[in-house]
C-alpha cells in the first residue's frame, strides 16, 4: 500500500513537471512567432532539442536551475523586435523578470498580464510604442519591485492602485501622454519619474492640480486683454453706428440743398406732398382753412433758404402764406410719442399762453412726420439776439449785462411742459 502511494505521488509530480516544461516551451515558441525579428536576434531559438534545460541556453532566457526548463527571467532589450506584447506569456507562469525595453512593441499593455505572470517582480516595457491607458490590473502584481513604463505613448491617468504596491522600489512613467494627478502613495518617487507628461500634476512635479502654469496664465491674461479690447472696439462701433452716425444723418437733414427739401434727404418732403390735402389742426379757427399744401407753398417745399434755425429737436422754417401772414413751421426730430399722445399734448400746449413763449398756433401729423405751426418772430430767436446771428438786427455784445440777466431770470421761470418738444423764447425788444 505504501509503495503504491509513493508511486502515485511520483507519477503526479512527473506529470506536473512535464506540463510545466511544455508550458515554458510553448511560451517561448509563442514569443518568437508573434514578434517580428528583422535583426534575427531570436534565430538561435530552436526547439528541436527536447533535452532538459535546453531552452535555458536561449539568448535572453534564464531558468530557475540548470536541471529544469522552468523560466525565471526573459530579457529581450534592444533587439528591434516589433508587434504586440505576446499572449503566449501566459504559459510562463513562473516568470519573475520581463524586459522588452527599447524595441518597437506597440498596442496596449495587456490587462491580464498579472494573471499571466502572477509572480512578476520586475517589468520593463520602456522605450517602445505602447499606447492606451495603464491597466489598473497591474496593481494585482503583488510582488512587483520595479515597474518601468517610460518613453511610450500611454495616456489617461495613473491608476491609484499602483500606490498600494508595497514592494515597489523603482517606478517610472516619464515621457508619455498621461494626465490627471499623481497618486499620493507614489509621491515618494522623484519628479523625473513623471516628467514629460504635459497634463500630469502632483507633488513630485512641483505643481498643484487645478492650478495653472505661468505659460497658461499668461495665455489666459493675454486672451482676456484681447477680449476686453475687442469688446471695447465693438462697443465703440455700436455707439458710433447708433448715435454718431444717426446724429450725423439727422444733421444732414439740416444741410442745404439746391431746391426743395434737404441735402441727401428729400423723401420726407415727398411724403408730405403725397398728403398735401391734409388739413392743419389750428387752435383758433381761421376764416380760411389751412392745408398741408399751403405750408408746402409757403415754405417753397421746405426749401433750405427758408430755414430760420435748426436745433436738436428739429428745424424751423419761415412760411409766408398767400395773404401775406408769416408763420414758423417746425419739423420735429425724433419725437417718440404715438399720434394719439402727440395730439393730446398738442391740444394741451395749444391752450398755454406765456409772455416768454412763442404761441403754438397748430400742428400737422403725416405718418411719422410731425409739424408744429408757430407765430413767426421777426426779431429772431433769443439765441440770435444773444449771439448776433440769424435775423437779429443787433450784433454780439449789443445787449448789456443787466438785460442779459433779466432774460436769464425770465427763461428760468419759463415752464417747458413736454420733453419731446422744444419751445422758442421771445426775443426781448429791450
Amino acid at each position: 500500500m505504501k509503495i503504491f502511494l509513493i508511486l502515485s505521488l511520483a507519477s503526479i509530480f512527473c506529470f506536473s513537471l512535464s506540463n510545466s516544461i511544455e508550458d515554458d516551451v510553448m511560451c517561448l515558441q509563442g514569443v518568437k512567432n508573434s514578434l517580428s525579428d528583422p535583426a534575427n536576434k531570436l534565430s538561435s531559438w530552436t526547439f528541436t532539442n527536447s533535452s532538459v534545460a535546453s531552452i535555458c541556453k536561449f539568448q535572453g532566457v534564464a531558468c530557475w536551475n540548470e536541471k529544469e526548463n522552468r523560466l525565471i527571467s526573459l530579457q529581450l532589450p534592444t533587439m528591434q523586435l516589433s508587434g504586440e506584447v505576446p499572449e503566449s506569456l501566459k504559459y510562463c507562469r513562473s516568470l519573475q523578470t520581463l524586459d522588452l525595453s527599447n524595441n518597437s512593441i506597440s498596442g496596449p499593455i495587456p490587462s491580464q498580464i498579472c494573471n499571466w505572470l502572477p509572480y512578476l517582480v520586475s517589468l520593463d516595457l520602456s522605450r517602445n510604442a505602447l499606447a492606451g491607458p495603464i491597466p489598473p490590473e497591474i496593481a494585482d502584481c503583488k510582488f512587483l519591485n520595479s515597474l518601468i513604463l517610460s518613453n511610450n505613448r500611454l495616456s489617461g491617468p495613473i491608476p491609484y492602485g499602483l500606490g498600494r504596491l508595497n514592494r515597489l522600489k523603482t517606478f517610472s512613467v516619464a515621457n508619455n501622454d498621461l494626465s490627471g494627478s499623481v497618486p499620493a502613495d507614489l509621491a515618494s518617487f522623484d519628479g523625473p519619474d513623471f516628467d514629460g507628461n504635459g497634463k500630469l500634476c502632483g507633488k513630485p512635479l512641483g505643481s498643484k492640480c487645478g492650478s495653472m502654469s505661468s505659460k497658461s496664465l499668461a495665455i489666459i491674461v493675454a486672451a482676456g486683454v484681447v477680449g476686453a479690447a475687442a469688446s471695447l472696439f465693438i462697443g465703440f462701433v455700436i455707439w458710433w453706428w447708433f448715435f454718431v452716425r444717426s446724429s450725423s444723418g439727422k444733421g444732414k437733414s439740416y444741410g442745404f440743398g439746391n431746391g426743395g427739401g434737404f441735402k441727401g434727404d428729400s423723401t420726407w418732403v415727398e411724403l408730405l406732398k403725397s398728403h398735401k390735402l391734409i388739413q392743419v389742426s389750428l387752435f383758433q379757427k381761421p376764416i380760411v382753412k389751412v392745408r398741408l399744401s399751403d405750408l408746402l407753398v409757403a415754405t417753397n417745399n421746405f426749401d433750405s433758404e427758408n430755414v430760420v434755425i435748426s436745433s436738436r429737436t428739429g428745424v424751423s422754417y419761415k412760411a409766408v402764406l398767400s395773404d401775406g401772414s408769416a408763420l414758423a413751421i417746425k419739423r420735429l426730430n425724433g419725437c417718440k410719442l404715438s399720434e394719439k399722445q402727440f395730439r393730446s399734448e398738442m391740444n394741451r400746449l395749444g391752450q398755454l399762453r406765456h409772455p416768454n413763449l412763442v404761441p403754438l398756433l397748430g400742428f400737422c401729423v403725416v405718418e411719422e412726420e410731425k409739424l408744429l405751426v408757430y407765430k413767426h418772430m421777426f426779431n429772431g430767436t433769443l439765441y440770435s439776439q444773444l449771439h448776433g446771428s440769424g435775423n437779429a438786427n443787433s450784433q454780439y455784445g449789443f445787449l448789456d449785462w443787466p438785460t442779459r440777466l433779466r432774460i436769464g431770470v425770465g427763461a428760468a421761470r419759463t415752464c417747458l411742459v413736454t420733453p419731446c418738444l422744444s419751445t422758442t423764447l421771445y426775443a426781448s425788444k429791450h
